[in-house]
């Protein structure tokens, strides 16, 4: 073979059909069964040019003195979001994110997000708002005169009149122009009129810029709840999204748990199906739900946030049945290979923890949209911060919370606490999480040096590059053949060690000058890393030539 072999973009759709057509008969029993691996000529793992992190073991090996360390973000030191004194803002500033999304054709980040106008806990007078960004840390509000009007204010950033449990996101299907955003609502007020006794439904939008909304489909058969964050996946051609697994609808299972639902064309979903429970999981401590969750795909791993509601002591009785409603929420980090199975990330501890008091994310941090924004090797995660927790301290509850009297006492003293502080306390708001680009793990040396194995696979293009820190080591790539032996050309000794300024993410590997590596297409590769007090991120195959 004189190219290479591509890795198949639908991977593991071909593995399922392959799969149903073994057992089902229609096609001769594989000569690796009960093993099923992809139709490849060359029986390696395949790789492509898809970037390599180092989040899970996918594709490492072994570990020599090498260590891997979660990164922790850092909160962006102002709201991404925040309240002004726009008019629509003054009844109840309460935004969460819709979707975020990279506009592939004029380069803007565009943030939707929902903006409650009724001042009431249940989300029945909301309006879906925009904001767009050069650089995803740095938003603004653009008023337009073709936005829908609020009371006597005609130039508004408000594009949809009814919104609640919604999920937006971009078409990967671009071949017409009047659906190149995609948005599942459930518009309460359109419900309310349509089917009585009945306040959901799920109905489907269209629009050729984010601004301009029509339907295309009043209601789907199988509805959705609680802020679905949908994503397009490549691998099952499918729409995915992940939504909390009915905490309010099912008083069958009174934990809020994650729910995932499929779709080829945005209208028609799969039943929702849990994947994703605190009860699976003995080393999560038994009060922690799941709130929702958000995912991005990098590289055939599933990265998803999850905001763990952490519910307090406090139960309602409703029709028969406890629920807890009063917590905080703060976020985990989990990893999948299939979008299905999840696993948590790191210790029993949060990934990103809520703030301290009178920070803006004390009490809640929830709602980040999937999907990547970066920009200048920064990658930016927007989220809801709430200073104060979930609670039915400002109105009654449904029903009474037990125990009563442990109830009433923290009642008070939340309002003592309130009274001392008069109006000051701070609104809710739309804050931001920085990482470096791909920087969610990361492997250094234990000490000063030590080397980094990964497994053997199969790449496409023709050179390679890291993303590392080498702003006070170096790092060196040796590409090896699978009785560990360098292929000529590309031993550590003739590479050329990576460096560069703290503010440089990726780095092209070369061996005495020499990047081309299409004399490997179609071998078995393994990557040796030399690292000597430097520290890599992810590494990457790409086409440096015209094809």
């Amino acid at each position: 073979m004189t190219v290479p072999e591509p890795k198949s973009r639908t991977e593991q759709l071909d593995i399922q059909q392959k799969t149903d057509a073994i057992l089902s008969g229609s096609r001769p029993v594989d000569k690796d069964y009960p093993y099923i691996p992809p139709d490849y000529k060359v029986h390696f793992p395949h790789i492509g040019t898809d970037r390599q992190l180092f989040l899970d073991n996918f594709i490492l090996d072994h570990l020599d003195g090498v260590r891997r360390e979660l990164c922790t973000p850092q909160k962006a030191p102002e709201p991404l979001l925040s309240f002004t004194d726009l008019p629509w803002e003054r009844v109840q500033f309460n935004p969460g994110t819709a979707g975020v999304i990279h506009d592939p054709d004029d380069g803007l980040f565009k943030m939707w997000y929902w903006q409650g106008l009724a001042g009431e806990p249940f989300n029945t007078s909301q309006v879906l708002c925009y904001a767009e960004s050069k650089d995803a840390l740095h938003w603004e509000k653009p008023l337009r005169d073709d936005c829908l009007p609020f009371q006597d204010h005609t130039t508004t950033n408000i594009v949809h009149p009814d919104i609640s449990q919604s999920g937006l996101a971009l078409n990967h299907d671009r071949s017409d122009p009047d659906r190149k955003y995609l948005l599942v609502n459930w518009p309460p007020k359109t419900a309310a009129r349509r089917t009585p006794g009945s306040p959901r439904l799920s109905s489907v939008d269209a629009s050729p810029d984010g601004i301009h909304w029509h339907n295309i489909s009043a209601e789907s058969p199988l509805p959705h709840h609680h802020e679905q964050k949908i994503i397009w996946d490549e691998s099952i051609q499918r729409y995915i999204g992940y939504s909390q697994y009915s905490h309010h609808q099912n008083f069958l299972y009174r934990k809020r748990q994650i729910g995932r639902q499929e779709s080829a064309d945005f209208i028609n979903w799969s039943p929702k199906e849990v994947v994703l429970s605190g009860d699976w999981d003995a080393n999560l401590p038994p009060d922690l739900e799941m709130h929702d969750m958000s995912v991005r795909i990098i590289g055939g791993l599933y990265i998803g946030l999850t905001s763990e509601f952490m519910a307090e002591p406090f139960w309602q009785e409703r029709a028969g049945h406890n629920w807890r409603d009063q917590a905080f929420s703060r976020l985990g980090l989990y990893t999948s290979r299939d979008g299905k199975r999840w696993h948590r990330v790191g210790g029993p501890g949060p990934w990103v923890d809520t703030g301290l008091p009178g920070d803006q994310d004390y009490g809640f941090i929830c709602f980040t949209p999937a999907g990547e924004l970066v920009h200048n090797g920064k990658m930016v995660i927007p989220y809801s911060g709430n200073p104060q927790k979930q609670s039915w301290h400002t109105q009654e509850p449904p029903s009474p919370l037990y125990p009563q009297e442990k109830y009433r006492l923290q009642h008070d003293a939340w309002h003592a606490r309130q009274a001392l502080q008069g109006d000051a306390r701070l609104k809710r708001a739309v804050a931001g999480l920085i990482l470096r680009e791909d920087g969610w793990a990361k492997l250094v040396p234990e000490y000063e040096t030590g080397q980094v194995y990964t497994k053997q696979f199969v790449f496409e293009g023709d050179a390679l590059r890291v993303n590392a820190d080498c702003s006070y080591g170096y790092v060196q790539v040796e590409l090896l053949d699978p009785t560990f032996t360098p292929y000529a050309g590309f031993s550590a000794e003739l590479c050329d060690p990576l460096i560069g300024p703290p503010d440089q993410i990726w780095h092209t590997v070369s061996w005495q000058g020499k990047t081309d590596l299409r004399t490997l297409w179609n071998k078995p590769v393994r990557i040796r890393f030399t690292i000597r007090e430097a520290s890599i991120y992810a590494f990457q195959f790409f086409h440096s030539m015209p094809e």
